[in-house]
């Protein structure tokens, strides 16, 4: 079922009041700190694209068309791909960061995403991460409550993954340097350990 989070122009306005809570310094860090070669998935419709610094070579992948016709043309001369999180159609190695904005509560399988991900990394890559969380005590619970609802509304989104112990239970290390909690909102970078 088609949510509310694939269709463009909505997503935008709720990102556009998002962001003007916050969300915008959060954007900014997650992208300014990606060096060389830069997969960002899930880049709905580009809200990222504009943010990243000069010198990084930018790939952004999306599984939904309308979501990557207006990312084109807020980022016209990015390299887009229609693909998701668990298929990425790269060989091993080939990034050396990768980012990711409020995408893997939607991945309908976190794991094999994130192993695609750890795949595609170079060695010594980076995951640049921004995602809301299972929140803890009664907002846990009701998240948990709303879940089945929320997931068919939201077209996929899960609000109550714990999207930190899956990106460390898939081998990688989330690095104390910049991690930032605010209530279920996580940013982070981590590496492969």
């Amino acid at each position: 079922m088609r949510g509310v989070e694939q269709i463009p122009w909505l997503y935008d306005a709720m990102m556009a009041l998002m962001e003007s809570f916050g969300l915008r310094r959060w954007r900014d860090w997650l992208a300014d700190g990606a060096r060389g070669r830069v997969l960002e998935i899930g880049c709905g419709t580009g809200r990222n694209l504009t943010h990243y610094p000069a010198g990084v070579t930018l790939v952004a992948i999306e599984p939904e068309a309308a979501m990557l016709t207006r990312a084109r043309r807020r980022a016209p001369h990015a390299l887009l791909v229609r693909a998701s999180a668990e298929a990425l159609p790269f060989r091993p190695g080939v990034f050396d960061t990768a980012v990711s904005a409020l995408v893997f509560c939607s991945v309908p399988d976190a794991t094999k995403g994130l192993e695609e991900v750890k795949r595609v990394l170079a060695p010594q890559g980076r995951l640049r991460m921004l995602e809301h969380v299972r929140a803890s005590g009664l907002g846990g619970k009701w998240q948990d409550f709303i879940q089945p609802a929320w997931t068919c509304v939201a077209g996929g989104c899960h609000p109550n993954r714990e999207t930190e112990a899956t990106v460390e239970a898939c081998g990688f290390f989330i690095e104390p340097e910049g991690r930032k909690a605010r209530g279920n909102m996580r940013r982070f970078s981590a590496r492969a350990k």
